[in-house]
């Protein structure tokens, strides 16, 4: 019976420490851009270590160009770069997951999620 009340009590001991948690307690970033069809958009993650990472966590719907380039022409800082379908008017979407904080022998410890919700005219 012990085990069963101490496990209810950790249990009530978390869950009511994760009572009003919003998107800013767990890293996210919400952006808003607004752009015309032909424009290309860059957003410069900062991320540039071995270790570190940046990925594309969900793709957008309406893009010509919608990827992450790491190469000599970013000094290898990891980019985000958008352009929307020829001729598309309306909104899109993307999620970018960056990943810092490795030691090197360990996972990244602080994962931040970027929204980015394009409006094209």
């Amino acid at each position: 019976m012990r085990k069963i009340g101490f496990a209810l009590f950790l249990m009530s001991v978390f869950g009511v420490g994760c009572i009003g948690l919003t998107d800013a307690d767990f890293g996210n970033e919400h952006i808003s851009v607004s752009l015309n069809s032909t424009e290309l958009y860059e957003y410069r993650t900062g991320i540039g270590g071995d270790e570190e990472g940046a990925s594309i966590l969900r793709q957008a719907n309406h893009y010509e160009v919608s990827e992450i380039v790491r190469n000599e022409e970013t000094m290898w800082e990891a980019v985000y770069i958008y352009k929307p379908k020829t001729g598309f008017s309306g909104k899109d979407y993307v999620e970018l997951k960056l990943s810092t904080g490795s030691d090197g022998a360990s996972p990244n410890t602080n994962i931040i999620i970027i929204k980015i919700e394009f409006i094209i005219n």
